[in-house]
Protein backbone atom coordinates (compact mmCIF):
# COMPACT_ATOMS: atom_id res chain seq x y z
CA UNK A 1 0.00 0.00 0.00
CA UNK A 2 1.47 3.41 -1.03
CA UNK A 3 0.20 6.69 -0.60
CA UNK A 4 0.98 10.02 -2.83
CA UNK A 5 0.89 12.89 -1.57
CA UNK A 6 1.61 16.21 -3.35
CA UNK A 7 4.83 18.71 -2.45
CA UNK A 8 2.17 21.27 -2.02
CA UNK A 9 -0.45 19.59 -0.68
CA UNK A 10 1.90 17.85 2.07
CA UNK A 11 3.20 21.60 2.93
CA UNK A 12 -0.41 22.60 3.35
CA UNK A 13 -1.15 20.35 5.57
CA UNK A 14 1.81 21.04 7.63
CA UNK A 15 0.89 24.44 7.59
CA UNK A 16 -2.29 23.89 8.88
CA UNK A 17 -1.16 21.69 11.53
CA UNK A 18 1.27 23.56 12.88
CA UNK A 19 -1.05 26.56 12.75
CA UNK A 20 -4.14 24.61 15.25
CA UNK A 21 -1.01 23.58 16.86
CA UNK A 22 -0.47 26.91 17.91
CA UNK A 23 -3.72 28.05 18.85
CA UNK A 24 -4.75 25.13 21.04
CA UNK A 25 -1.63 25.98 22.89
CA UNK A 26 -1.54 29.39 22.69
CA UNK A 27 -0.40 30.25 26.71
CA UNK A 28 2.21 27.45 26.57
CA UNK A 29 4.06 29.08 23.59
CA UNK A 30 3.61 32.90 24.44
CA UNK A 31 5.25 31.56 27.74
CA UNK A 32 8.04 29.83 25.84
CA UNK A 33 8.61 32.68 23.55
CA UNK A 34 8.58 34.97 26.65
CA UNK A 35 11.63 32.80 28.65
CA UNK A 36 13.72 33.19 25.63
CA UNK A 37 13.30 36.96 25.17
CA UNK A 38 14.45 37.54 28.55
CA UNK A 39 17.22 34.77 28.56
CA UNK A 40 18.38 37.15 25.68
CA UNK A 41 18.17 40.24 26.99
CA UNK A 42 19.88 38.77 30.46
CA UNK A 43 22.74 37.52 28.30
CA UNK A 44 23.13 40.76 27.09
CA UNK A 45 23.03 42.72 30.27
CA UNK A 46 25.84 39.99 31.18
CA UNK A 47 28.02 40.61 27.94
CA UNK A 48 27.61 44.61 28.51
CA UNK A 49 28.40 44.08 32.32
CA UNK A 50 32.04 41.95 31.31
CA UNK A 51 33.18 45.33 30.11
CA UNK A 52 32.27 47.93 32.31
CA UNK A 53 33.99 48.75 35.88
CA UNK A 54 33.42 46.61 39.21
CA UNK A 55 30.81 48.36 41.76
CA UNK A 56 30.93 47.59 45.27
CA UNK A 57 28.03 45.84 47.72
CA UNK A 58 27.86 48.49 49.44
CA UNK A 59 27.05 51.20 46.65
CA UNK A 60 24.78 48.20 45.05
CA UNK A 61 22.19 48.93 48.27
CA UNK A 62 22.59 51.87 48.30
CA UNK A 63 20.78 52.35 45.13
CA UNK A 64 18.34 49.91 46.45
CA UNK A 65 17.58 51.83 48.80
CA UNK A 66 16.90 55.25 47.04
CA UNK A 67 14.35 53.61 44.91
CA UNK A 68 11.91 53.09 47.97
Amino acid sequence: MSISVEKEELKGIIKESVSELFEQNRELFAGIIEEVIEDKLFMDAMKAGESSDLVSRDAIFAAFKHED
